[in-house]
């Protein structure tokens, strides 16, 4: 299944440390985002990802924007799936940006079963994909060192400052 999602950018200094992290998982030969050598891969949260939008979503998008930058928090590093899982660290959002992911969801017509439905919209940018049950442990221990040397506690703000676009069919992206 292709994806069609809608994500926000991070602002250039969470993005070189979330970058550093990266780079420290790479150098310690354990799987990294930063082994995704496409150009459009950098750190974001996810606001939206599905299948297909509505026909009028991207001519609908820029209104629903409102004020950037939108403000959240490190949160704890946590694990997604069940073996390979994907590592990531969770940010909690503030109010402003749980509205404008709610706005966001409502013009790109989110299936009610959809992970990135309001109500189930867990924030996080992604460390690690694919981390087999041998590696977890050693990711988790670079990652804790990462963060920390970088700065990153829980906690600490988590600043968007733009909104993309990404057509996962065409491998495109553009800013909304």
């Amino acid at each position: 299944m292709t994806v069609q999602s809608v994500e926000l950018l991070l602002d250039r200094e969470v993005e070189r440390r979330v970058r550093a992290v990266w780079q420290a998982l790479a150098a310690a030969g354990l799987p990294s985002q930063a082994r995704h050598l496409a150009p459009s891969n950098r750190p974001h949260l996810t606001l939206v990802a599905v299948g297909a939008l509505p026909a009028d979503a991207d001519d609908l998008l820029p209104a629903q924007v409102g004020e950037l930058p939108v403000a959240g928090t490190w949160g704890r590093v946590a694990e997604f799936g069940h073996g390979p899982w994907t590592v990531v660290r969770l940010v909690e959002p503030s109010a402003g940006m749980r509205a404008l992911q709610a706005r966001v969801a409502g013009v790109c017509g989110v299936p009610a079963d959809s992970l990135t439905t309001p109500e189930r919209w867990t924030p996080h940018v992604t460390l690690a994909p694919r981390v087999g049950a041998e590696a977890l442990a050693r990711v988790h221990a670079v990652v804790a060192v990462a963060t920390d040397h970088g700065g990153d506690r829980d906690g600490d703000p988590v600043l968007a400052t733009g909104i993309r676009r990404w057509d996962g069919a065409a491998r495109r992206e553009w800013p909304v």
